[in-house]
């Protein structure tokens, strides 16, 4: 139960004693078994939001001010000019460790400080001294020097810069299947620090940063580094990816109450929703039976050099499968129809040479089932919020359907209104429903 559930439970047992549903001695176990509510004040959030800022754009301005007089300096004085900023984001890092080691704001803030400072060191003494290297390689050293603050000062916010930029850097390494891959061992050096993150501090907006960022990196980093293991393998990867993070939303973090804080759910099901629906599309399944590649490869890379990725791939494959079946196992009708789609789409993609009206055919079947069910599931338990999102969803298909098709712009238009009435129908049958059950 999250904070403001154990909030208002304490808030009702004294009521729930005075009216003879409770005796004191059960609501004194309640309330030792949540324990106290140790809620960060308002002035916390403050602090962390505006010592973050604070650090940005002092960082950033240290950085335009030696930009604008960097040729006026000789060599020697650019030497040193370009650790300053390095040796200044380390004394304030030092401070707060020995000062203020129980401040989530300075830490984040003295954290993204320093990060910003070694990547500012970093190129000036490069374009001082003229080292070589391309925006890959800068990229890549840059974080690797600051992901140690991550736990040094156990901030979120290097965490986030450190996957944005091994993210960029694996989408610089595109082309050469064994350096793309590496995102994923560079990435696997966050995660103690994500999970320490989920289980101490779930309900933060530091904490829901991160996973918004890592949802984001990975899923961009499957593109860059694994859907070219084999061509056209992406509809598979993709449902797998989003399916996983479906799953450990809704089975890990059943605790989670409001939508900003359900990244994790939320994106992982809304794209498995956009994947379904893009798979309903002829073009799609034209571009694979062609060997069409989204992304550019070195056509000359030796077919060993994609092993690493195949191997990440069918792990991923295997993992979803996993979370499918434990889902079966315990009849978890939420989780079933939305995590089938990876097994859908294996079983599509090993069809791929067949026509193409295939895979149309049971996709479109599958967004049906899938969106029935969705409504069927939320009559059962009287979820509004469940019931829309079915309609919705089966809305999205009659209706990419109808402008796929010929028919003329009059029915068109009779069958937004057919659906629009019947959103409005279901909905008010449903409150007047639940009233009644109140």
């Amino acid at each position: 139960m999250n904070k403001k559930g154990i909030k208002w439970l304490y808030q009702e047992l004294p009521g729930l004693v005075a009216r003879g549903v409770l005796n004191q001695e059960t609501a004194d176990k309640i309330q030792q078994y949540y324990g106290e509510i140790k809620s960060k004040s308002q002035t916390s959030v403050i602090l962390i939001t505006c010592g973050t800022i604070g650090a940005l754009l002092i960082g950033l301005g240290i950085i335009l001010l030696l930009a604008h007089n960097w040729e006026q300096f000789s060599r020697f004085t650019r030497a040193v000019l370009s650790f300053v900023p390095l040796i200044i984001g380390q004394g304030l890092a030092l401070w707060v460790l020995m000062k203020r080691p129980q401040s989530n704001g300075f830490k984040e803030g003295a954290a993204t400080f320093l990060s910003l400072m070694v990547g500012a060191s970093i190129a000036l003494i490069s374009q001082t001294y003229n080292i070589p290297g391309d925006t890959g390689t800068f990229i890549l050293t840059w974080m690797l020097l600051i992901f140690p603050l991550i736990y040094f000062m156990q901030a979120s916010l290097p965490a986030v810069i450190y996957l944005i930029g091994i993210t960029a850097w694996s989408g610089s390494r595109g082309q050469s299947p064994l350096e793309a891959v590496l995102f994923w061992p560079l990435a696997a050096v966050v995660v103690p620090h994500f999970i320490w993150a989920l289980r101490r501090e779930i309900y933060t907006i530091r904490t829901t940063l991160l996973s918004l960022v890592m949802i984001i990196c990975v899923s961009c980093a499957t593109g860059f580094s694994l859907v070219r293991a084999w061509p056209g393998f992406w509809v598979v990867l993709f449902p797998a990816i989003y399916a996983i993070f479906y799953y450990l939303g809704l089975r890990r973090f059943p605790g989670l109450t409001t939508g900003w804080q359900r990244p994790l759910r939320g994106i992982g099901g809304t794209g498995l929703f956009i994947l379904t629906l893009m798979f309903t599309y002829r073009y799609i399944w034209e571009g694979i039976r062609s060997g069409y590649h989204f992304l550019s490869i070195d056509e000359g890379a030796p077919a060993f050099s994609f092993l690493p990725a195949q191997a990440i791939a069918f792990m991923l494959m295997v993992l979803a499968a996993l979370f499918f079946y434990d889902a079966a196992k315990r009849k978890d009708l939420a989780f079933i129809f939305f995590g089938g789609l990876p097994l859908v789409a294996i079983l599509v993609y090993a069809l791929r040479d067949n026509p193409t009206v295939v895979p149309l055919l049971i996709f479109n079947a599958y967004l049906f089932v899938l969106s029935v069910s969705r409504i069927i599931l939320g009559l059962r338990n009287n979820s509004l919020s469940v019931i829309n999102a079915g309609m919705l969803m089966l809305a999205a298909l009659i209706l990419v359907r109808l402008f796929d098709s010929d028919i003329g712009f009059i029915l068109k238009g009779l069958a937004f209104i057919i659906l629009g009435a019947g959103f409005l129908a279901v909905n008010v049958s449903l409150v007047r429903r639940m009233g009644g059950a109140k």
